[in-house]
């Protein structure tokens, strides 16, 4: 594989600093909530954001599964634009997990189909990704 993509990250609020600072380490982008928004925003609003901006958002916060049906679109309208990184390890382990997966998280993005975001679990045992 020729050099590395650099990825477009937004770390929502409840994601571990560590994690972020490990990606800017790793050559990408990170624009932390905390930054550019009050971490008392609304979901649907960071998922806007997100989606508009080609963010790679990552957030321990499973709520995001339930955008779609208070933005009352349809799961595909919703899933064709936002690219998601759902951490569901414990935090203290977060920083770890996304080094770990690191590779296949790069790979993934250079995959990316217009019809179809990157949508990868991490969780403390295993990876899923969505395609």
């Amino acid at each position: 594989m020729g050099s590395r993509p650099t990825i477009p990250f937004f770390t929502d609020h409840n994601v571990p600093e560590s994690v972020g600072n490990f990606l800017i380490k790793a050559g990408h982008q990170v624009t932390r909530l905390r930054e550019i928004m009050s971490t008392e925003t609304s979901d649907p609003v960071i998922a806007v954001a997100c989606s508009h901006n080609g963010h790679v958002l990552v957030s321990h916060d499973n709520d995001f599964r339930q955008v779609a049906k208070r933005l009352q679109i349809t799961q595909r309208q919703y899933q064709n634009k936002l690219h998601r990184i759902q951490l569901r390890c414990p935090e203290p382990r977060s920083a770890h997990r996304m080094e770990e997966a690191i590779e296949l998280i790069e790979r993934e993005w250079l995959l990316i189909r217009p019809d179809r975001p990157m949508v990868i679990e991490l969780r403390d045992k295993a990876i899923y990704i969505v395609r």
